[in-house]
């Protein structure tokens, strides 16, 4: 239990890791975003009920919640990804920081701190760049339905913080519920000319990149806070971008860099301070 405790923030990083191999798989998979995320998820789901050893599920309501919340990040980042670029959507998917600053105070009736609202603020200026162009071009619903993403993702870290929350159970309902989307499968017209290498992504998708993620994650965020979850999985916006440049030579424009840097450094930086307040708390007491 203690070496969990010690390296929970190494098991978030490794998850960030195998997850930022989302967007750059997306866009060698020609099916549509909610194919991908219903064979996905039930790769994945296998994967974490072998992990548990149990395909069995003690469901509460912190779990259900997050399960519901696990199921709609997966499929609206997946929709994102085929609606605008992959730097885009993942960036947009970890404004979720912000999110829970406004989940604390609606559901917990935690007030924000004074850096919190600046957080927020910022976030929302990095954020309404994204569609100064998008908008005069009409492409702002890849956009949004990340944002979308990232309401869900903050939703994920809120409700495993829950009392009675179990993540890895949640990782695991929340895949199992893409058997909901396999119907979407049959009006796929990408799926009958499927090649073998195709079917490799998916399986990598499946097994590597989400079901290994999931439990890696699971595992780290018993033993670490929200705050210093989100920071951690930072690593997973910063290094998506790059894999799909190197594989696919999808590069942003100038001005989605800059607006990238904006949320990104925001959020940083205010996990980095929150996390220094946490952690000269802890040794004052």
């Amino acid at each position: 239990m203690r070496e969990n405790k010690q390296f929970g923030p190494l098991f978030i990083l490794i998850a960030a890791i195998l997850w930022s191999f989302g967007g750059v798989c997306v866009k060698l998979i020609p099916w549509s975003g909610i194919s991908i995320s219903a064979v996905r998820g039930l790769i994945a789901c296998i994967v974490i009920g072998l992990y548990r050893k149990s395909f069995r599920v003690h469901i509460t309501k912190a779990v259900l919640l997050a399960s519901v919340c696990t199921m709609l990040t997966t499929i609206l980042f997946m929709m994102a990804n085929k609606l605008t670029t992959s730097a885009n959507a993942i960036v947009l998917q970890y404004t979720s920081p912000a999110f829970i600053i406004l989940f604390s105070f609606l559901f917990l009736k935690q007030l924000p701190k004074k850096l919190d609202i600046i957080a927020v603020i910022g976030t929302l200026i990095g954020v309404s760049l994204f569609f100064v162009d998008q908008m005069a071009t009409g492409k702002y619903v890849g956009d949004l339905i990340a944002i979308g993403s990232g309401v869900c993702f903050a939703g994920v870290f809120f409700s495993n913080k829950l009392p009675n929350a179990n993540p890895i159970d949640s990782a695991f309902l929340g895949n199992m519920m893409s058997l909901l989307l396999l119907p979407f499968l049959f009006f796929d017209k990408a799926i009958p000319t499927t090649s073998p290498q195709t079917l490799l992504v998916v399986l990598f998708m499946g097994v590597v990149q989400l079901g290994m993620g999931y439990i890696f994650f699971a595992i780290g965020i018993k033993h670490t806070s929200a705050i210093t979850s989100s920071i951690v999985a930072t690593m997973e916006p910063i290094l998506n971008p790059i894999w799909v440049f190197l594989m696919v030579g999808e590069f942003p424009k100038p001005l989605s860099l800059i607006r990238c840097a904006i949320v990104l450094l925001t959020i940083v930086t205010y996990n980095v301070i929150t996390t220094k307040q946490n952690y000269r708390t802890r040794l004052s007491t």
